[in-house]
């Protein structure tokens, strides 16, 4: 019975640290959701940009866009990557209001760079894009000539 009982808290503090780790996940779907699941988080709590508590997102965004995602790229379609630099913006648009663009060209860190060179690969405009997180704007309208949204 001990050795039963053993076993199974081994098993539980196994799964406890699989969950702990990495917020990449273990697969571009897992990664995905994850992702898309923090920007979905931090927009419900609706904080004013200067609260503190934006540190606890701002890490965690900072890990998806300077580690996972260069993990997962090679996998994503181009549909996908649209989609994760689009919520990328959605996270700027919430964290910071109407001041994104401006924090965008201002910010000279690694997520905010990367964040800015992603997006000007896509689409014909950093503000137009913006307003595409947004829901502001037809995509077709702001895609670089050639690309569609289905792709």
């Amino acid at each position: 019975m001990a050795n039963k009982i053993l076993l199974w808290v081994f098993g539980l503090a196994l799964l406890a640290g699989c969950s702990s780790g990495s917020p990449c996940g273990n697969s571009k779907d897992v990664f995905l959701q994850n992702y898309y699941a923090l920007v979905d988080e931090a927009a419900a709590a609706n904080l004013p940009a200067s609260d503190d508590k934006w540190a606890q997102y701002d890490d965690r965004f900072r890990a998806f866009v300077e580690e996972c995602y260069d993990q997962y790229e090679p996998e994503l379609s181009p549909k996908e990557r649209r989609r994760f630099w689009s919520k990328s913006l959605k996270y700027y648009a919430q964290r910071y209001g109407d001041g994104a663009i401006k924090e965008l060209g201002k910010k000279k860190d690694k997520a905010s760079e990367k964040v800015v060179g992603e997006v000007e690969k896509i689409w014909t405009d950093t503000k137009e894009a913006l307003k595409e997180a947004a829901g502001k704007v037809n995509p077709r309208e702001v895609l670089k000539p050639g690309e569609t949204e289905t792709e």
